[in-house]
């Protein structure tokens, strides 16, 4: 048996029912969320969005050799979480986005992280999440920053990527 974002599953092979993982992507307005969701799916750039859409979308991806439905909800939080159970009850994982070119950004990051460690301690569950900093294109704008200020309280271990939509 093996797993995908921590979650058993049975059967291999490319006919095997492809597993269900819903993502959740938070951050807060401007940090670049949709952007990336944009770029994963369709593997285009589009830098114009409308920051008050919250939207849903599916893809059919291939993890280690099998199938995964994937579902995307991209959040559309303006600078703190709201309505969060919404999608703390709904998501396997987490994707807390911030843009590596505002330092409100990447401190109001520190919110969603402790709330997914909330929410993991209250339903004694681990959920994978991953704090990517967003916009390296913007590397002249860049902040200096340590992930370990944002992440010390944290009883879980977080990964940090850097990233760009462009």
């Amino acid at each position: 048996m093996s797993s995908v974002f921590g979650k058993p599953r049975a059967g291999s092979g490319p006919h095997s029912v492809p597993l269900e993982v819903n993502l959740a992507i938070l951050g807060r307005r401007g940090a670049g969320k949709s952007a990336l969701t944009v770029k994963f799916l369709t593997k285009r750039f589009i830098s114009e969005y409308d920051p008050n859409l919250e939207d849903t979308y599916s893809s059919e991806e291939t993890v280690d050799h099998q199938p995964v439905h994937l579902r995307v909800m991209d959040t559309a939080d303006l600078d703190t979480p709201r309505n969060c159970e919404r999608y703390l009850n709904w998501a396997h994982a987490f994707l807390v986005v911030y843009s590596v070119d505002s330092r409100q950004s990447f401190e109001g990051s520190s919110s969603y992280l402790e709330l997914l460690a909330l929410h993991a301690k209250e339903t004694q569950r681990g959920y994978p999440a991953l704090l990517l900093g967003n916009k390296l294109d913007m590397a002249q704008y860049r902040f200096t920053h340590t992930i370990s200020h944002a992440c010390k309280t944290q009883p879980y271990t977080w990964l940090s990527l850097p990233a760009s939509s462009t």
